[in-house]
């Protein structure tokens, strides 16, 4: 991989993290790993009322982690790529590893040791 490439990619990366960056938005994508949705079953699924879970979804779309497509008056939200995909993969690993007993939150996020 070239060097422009390469800093390409955490530019690119360094966005969608930052857009990811709220717990709700996290629980949304992480739903839509299963398959598009329309707003609604976001909505039921995460527990957030319908204005604010369109205010995430419109954000994230405008991030270019969502996509949408129109079918009559409903609009469909899915993942806009493969990174995504993989970023949840590897956060689903991390949390099946703590959940397991394999690690524990210092070992992730050094910092929360000493707040523990």
């Amino acid at each position: 991989m070239n060097e422009v490439n390469h800093i390409s990619f955490f530019e690119v990366a360094s966005k969608v993290l930052k857009a990811l960056g709220h717990p709700e938005r996290l629980r949304i994508v992480e739903y839509l790993q299963t398959g598009e949705r329309n707003v609604g079953e976001i909505q039921r699924e995460i527990g957030l009322s319908q204005p604010i879970t369109s205010q995430h979804l419109r954000y994230m779309q405008r991030h270019n982690i969502l996509t949408s497509r129109r079918e009559g008056t409903r609009l469909y939200y899915f993942l806009a790529s493969d990174l995504i995909r993989k970023l949840l993969e590897c956060m689903h690993s991390c949390k099946l590893s703590l959940d397991s007993g394999d690690m524990q939150v210092g070992d992730i996020f050094p910092e929360t040791k000493r707040s523990i």
